[in-house]
């Protein structure tokens, strides 16, 4: 098939994809049919504006074929509200219950953070899941050697993160840098696209986060995991990433084990408006 094919017995002649498409690569006039330009096939980035915005879905792609584009349910659509509630009542959660979560809830999770936007459409996210119980701890064992390694070669840093007392509470209780999370996520990418893959990363996870609440689960971002995972060789050696790829965000999941029942007090954003 052709890049963009146009069903002529449904199109009305709107020219709505030709006016959506990010990339130009759809010409439009008025009283004939939309077409491709000649250029397509190098210009087209895949986003699948021009299938998802068809009034009559009578345009197809072949990167995103109208049978693969489910219609959005108008019933499903989120009031006002319950977003504002979903935003809002997300918390950092930092105490887990000891309960598995199923590869099949976080493979859903990730089925939903992959619609997250990424530059020029890029979908260069990659994600590592941890969640076996002798390479949680293995980590937590990595996050010791990395204090001791950080106050001895890097004493200017160890004050920051107050590591002398990290050390203390991680040799004692070795929960510091998961806190019994039974699952670690990761972000990684080429490091040939590091500059958006840090940014597409984070947003990625962030609506995993999010996401995460609905099927009962907390989340946390797994800072010290990310500053190990990406100057501590031996970390590194343990995530064993595909080569040339870097770790560009860290999250625990789990289920949470207390209830918030309220929302807490932000300080007034600053705003400036031009």
């Amino acid at each position: 098939m052709s890049m963009i094919e146009i069903n002529q017995k449904t199109c009305t002649q709107c020219g709505i994809c030709a006016v959506e498409c990010p990339a130009l690569i759809i010409t439009f006039q008025a009283g004939t049919f939309p077409k491709q330009i000649e250029q397509a096939e190098t210009a087209c980035i895949g986003c699948g504006h021009c299938v998802a915005v068809c009034p009559n879905g009578s345009l197809n792609h072949r990167d995103s074929l109208l049978v693969k584009s489910p219609k959005i349910l108008k019933n499903l659509k989120v009031s006002p509200e319950q977003c504002e509630q979903l935003l809002r009542s997300r918390r950092s959660v930092r105490v887990f219950k000891n309960k598995p979560v199923s590869r099949e809830m976080i493979s859903h999770l990730i089925e939903d953070a992959r619609y997250a936007p990424t530059a020029h459409n890029g979908q260069e996210v990659e994600w590592l899941v941890i969640d076996n119980k002798k390479d949680l701890d293995r980590i937590e064992e990595l996050g010791i050697d990395w204090i001791r390694w950080t106050i001895k070669n890097q004493p200017q840093m160890a004050p920051t993160f107050d590591m002398e007392n990290m050390l203390k509470r991680q040799e004692a209780n070795k929960n510091v840098f998961l806190r019994g999370a039974p699952v670690l996520v990761i972000t990684h990418a080429s490091t040939e696209v590091q500059g958006i893959a840090s940014i597409d990363s984070a947003t990625a996870l962030g609506y995993l986060d999010l996401a995460a609440n609905s099927f009962g689960l907390g989340t946390c971002w797994a800072g010290l995991i990310f500053i190990m995972a990406n100057s501590f060789p031996p970390m590194k050696t343990e995530l064993a990433l595909p080569k040339n790829h870097a770790t560009y965000g860290c999250m625990m999941l789990g289920y949470n084990k207390h209830k918030y029942l309220r929302i807490p007090v932000r300080k007034e954003p600053p705003v400036i408006w031009r």
